[in-house]
């Protein structure tokens, strides 16, 4: 018997696609383009032995046409997520680590597996990185490492420190003052694209500076729910109501439109 034969996680190539297919439509705002196709690929290799496959990092990074540290990350990526399950295995010849057996894990599974990270690993993350709302806050070091509530840094820059001098400059104040709170410089820069993303996706001619408020408000709701572990994902959650109050914006300002003023016939007066 083929050692894959003990890691599959599924009983048919037809039921490891669609369990793929359905991580893939529920983490749709925490994947980019080439998460997905790590995983699409990762799962064509997982064919025989429905699930489980063994892939070196390096084979991958071929396949999806990126580096082999771009490799790495979206594996590990895809493993914070409960997509996938990472095995560790050992050399037989000469000893040390070999390639990760990788075991696409069932939907289901995936479910109850956010749930017990809710609920030990990233409640423990949460309750070091995430402070409570205080006027007292901690001096965080510009060039400390990135850490965030279930944030990996596989959607912002991979190297680069973001100054957050220039964040500040450039962002609403409202806003950067309200994610200050929570993120250091490369957190900020990752949530504020969702939220430009999410207006965007809406009505793009909505000024945030002229309508921070609500988007605050929502980001504030938003951590109190996440702390009250009511979310799974920070990121999808806060997309969604960012659309909403997008729309709730738009509404309120086609409401509060003036009227036009009339023409004046000052020959008939």
């Amino acid at each position: 018997m083929h050692y894959l034969s003990d890691y599959q996680t599924f009983n048919s190539t037809q039921e490891l696609n669609a369990n793929v297919d359905a991580h893939l439509k529920n983490n749709a705002f925490s994947l980019n383009d080439t998460d997905s196709a790590a995983l699409n690929t990762i799962a064509r290799y997982a064919v025989k032995f429905a699930g489980a496959a063994h892939l070196k990092a390096t084979t991958l990074a071929k396949l999806i046409d990126k580096s082999e540290k771009t490799a790495r990350r979206i594996v590990n990526k895809l493993a914070e997520l409960g997509i996938i399950e990472k095995v560790a295995t050992m050399r037989k010849v000469n000893g040390g680590k070999g390639a990760n057996i990788l075991r696409v894990l069932p939907f289901k599974q995936n479910e109850l597996r956010a749930t017990r990270n809710d609920q030990s690993t990233l409640s423990n993350r949460e309750e070091r990185e995430m402070p409570t709302e205080t006027k007292t806050q901690t001096t965080k070091n510009e060039n400390e490492p990135f850490n965030s509530i279930n944030l990996s840094k596989n959607n912002v820059l991979d190297t680069s420190v973001i100054p957050s001098q220039a964040l500040k400059s450039s962002l609403p104040s409202e806003i950067y003052d309200a994610m200050e709170r929570y993120f250091d410089a490369e957190g900020i820069y990752k949530y504020y694209g969702i939220l430009l993303r999410a207006k965007r996706s809406i009505h793009n001619d909505i000024i945030i500076e002229d309508n921070a408020t609500p988007f605050v408000e929502t980001f504030f709701n938003a951590i109190l729910k996440y702390k009250q572990r009511k979310l799974h994902s920070l990121e999808n959650y806060l997309y969604r109501a960012w659309q909403t109050t997008t729309s709730q914006v738009l509404r309120q300002n086609a409401s509060v439109e003036p009227s036009p003023v009339p023409d004046y016939d000052w020959l008939n007066s």
